[in-house]
């Protein structure tokens, strides 16, 4: 090709693909900006969401210790209940103050005042009620609850109501209005297709009056693939975005589902710890064991909607370290400790040779306790009777190697590579309890840490999990 005729269409292509580059980069922020508003909006909304949700059920298990109170002929036992009583009314007056800091819409403000002057008269209501039920007038108790307290608190769960409503909506304007957003950008992103076509296609016209046949055909393969290119970006982004709101959602239904399970599960403990006092002494040691076997149970399940919290956090990226120094021998020995009821319990014998003031790593204290028990109880659980643990830790570059080795069957090759996926449960150790997620936590904890975590493991002759921490 001529070089006067190579020169302008070099610049041409130069100003075409500078266009492609800024155009590109523009309808990406503008999509970008449209995904983090609408997360700003459906985080704060949810948010109000769940403390309204919080105050609603504070206000009903109130109203309902003093239905129970009057019930009660024990004035020790009626005493109990009015604590509880207390209780509902602080987490209710905690829920409220968090929801009047993220208030800032003046109708909004309107409903909240509305809701918060019925509380005051219900609170009003419900000290006159209480009263008279110390005073053992039950009826007219009884009475008053029914003329005043139960309206009043009809008209809130009404406000309450008209305040998530307005939650919804906002968040349904957000959604609508991103989605225009949205529109304007995928308008933009057209723009820039028919701007590169027309210039395309005046460039095409220009090589093709000045060059051969062969370069015509080449011109015409260029278009094509770039129309190719575009559509695959345009799945691409489509797919992205399907996949981050899939990603979203089940974040959001794990924290919702874990936050609404605490609720219940705290009064299950709650009453099964006061079924272990026994102070009347009118349980029979089988029901103070039944007693202790729900607790344990409560706690188990506690944990483990402790850890799906945990994954939904790393999942979603809103989980906080606080990276500092921490003694690598200190934690291990305060680790080793807690979990010695646990290796008692099943004959197992822990030795801990990780020694030194030396062995001193940058993570956060609180997670490297939790990796810490989670490999080490697991060594534990899944050991011969009579086993043993064995802890130790060296040198290796810019990390401190920590070992934890057992005596148990260890893994096949398969449930190897399995060990560290989300929910895995491993067929071979079905009798021992576990929700499968705890070494699946274990992992995203020490890779956000900046370290390394792996298991080196033959059928029948135990395992061995390493973790790499780093130094600085």
């Amino acid at each position: 090709m001529d070089s006067k005729i190579r020169s302008p269409l070099i610049i041409a292509f130069a100003v075409v693909q500078l266009f492609i580059v800024v155009l590109t980069l523009a309808g990406a922020y503008l999509l970008l900006s449209g995904i983090q508003t609408i997360e700003d909006v459906v985080t704060q909304n949810t948010r109000k969401t769940d403390l309204i949700s919080d105050m609603r059920v504070a206000a009903r298990f109130r109203a309902l210790t003093l239905s129970q109170m009057q019930l009660i002929d024990d004035p020790f036992d009626r005493e109990e209940e009015y604590d509880r009583f207390n209780v509902f009314g602080t987490e209710y007056i905690v829920a409220r103050n968090k929801l009047d800091k993220l208030i800032d819409d003046n109708e909004e403000r309107d409903i909240f005042n509305d809701a918060n002057a019925l509380a005051l008269k219900i609170g009003a209501s419900q000290i006159k009620i209480v009263d008279l039920i110390q005073e053992e007038r039950f009826a007219e108790a009884k009475q008053l609850q029914i003329k005043s307290s139960i309206p009043l608190q009809r008209q809130t769960d009404d406000m309450f109501d008209r305040m998530q409503n307005l939650q919804r909506e906002r968040t349904a304007k957000a959604v609508s209005a991103s989605v225009e957003g949205f529109r304007g950008s995928l308008y933009a992103l057209l723009s820039m297709a028919l701007f590169v076509f027309i210039a395309v296609i005046f460039i095409g016209r220009f090589v093709v009056q000045r060059t051969i046949n062969s370069e015509r055909e080449i011109q015409s393969r260029r278009i094509e693939l770039e129309e190719k290119v575009q559509q695959r970006t345009r799945e691409l982004v489509i797919a992205k975005e399907q996949a981050e709101q899939a990603s979203q959602t089940k974040t959001d239904f794990l924290s919702q589902m874990s936050h609404e399970l605490r609720t219940p599960l705290n009064a299950i403990l709650g009453f099964s710890q006061i079924l272990q006092f026994n102070r009347d002494n009118t349980l029979t040691d089988e029901q103070i064991n039944n007693a202790a076997e729900i607790q344990n149970a409560g706690v188990h399940l506690l944990e483990l909607i402790n850890e799906l919290l945990d994954l939904a956090q790393i999942e979603s990226g809103n989980l906080e370290l606080h990276i500092d120094r921490v003694s690598l021998s200190e934690v291990m020995n305060e680790t080793v400790k807690m979990l010695e009821p646990l290796a008692e319990k099943g004959q197992i014998k822990i030795i801990n040779s990780v020694k030194g003031d030396e062995l001193d790593v940058m993570v956060d204290k609180l997670r490297l306790k939790q990796i810490l028990l989670n490999i080490i109880a697991n060594a534990i659980k899944y050991n011969y009777e009579n086993g043993l643990v064995y802890i130790n830790a060296q040198m290796s570059g810019d990390f401190i190697k920590v070992f934890i080795k057992d005596t148990g069957q260890g893994l096949s090759e398969e449930n190897k590579e399995k060990v560290f996926n989300n929910f895995e449960r491993l067929s071979s150790h079905g009798g021992i309890e576990g929700s499968g997620i705890g070494l699946s936590v274990t992992r995203h904890l020490v890779d956000l840490m900046g370290g390394n975590i792996g298991v080196e493991t033959t059928t029948d002759n135990g395992c061995t999990f390493w973790v790499e921490l780093p130094v600085k």
